[in-house]
């Protein structure tokens, strides 16, 4: 069950679905029999909406981990456009 954000450094509580953002992520496990496939499950995890403004969370060897998000332009903002090169005489 989410109880709160998945930022280790953030502690705030998870209340409606409403706020921040879910992620359903893919777990899993090697067994230790190479004969047997590794055990994997969906595990469910929570960033809170000011988090989820700069992190998203991804899985690294097995752990859960906090990744900060690339740098860009949020929806609705100007994007540069490529420069125009005048013909000077």
């Amino acid at each position: 069950m989410l109880s709160k954000c998945a930022n280790a450094a953030c502690m705030a509580r998870f209340h409606y679905l409403h706020e921040g953002r879910i992620f359903n992520l893919e777990t899993g496990t090697v067994s230790a029999e190479s004969t047997r496939p590794p055990t994997r499950r969906i595990e469910h995890f929570w960033l809170c909406q000011s988090c989820a403004r700069t992190l998203t969370l991804v899985v690294e060897n097995g752990a859960v981990t906090t990744r900060a998000l690339p740098l860009g332009l949020g929806k609705g903002a100007a994007q540069d456009k490529p420069e125009r090169r005048r013909e000077v005489a």
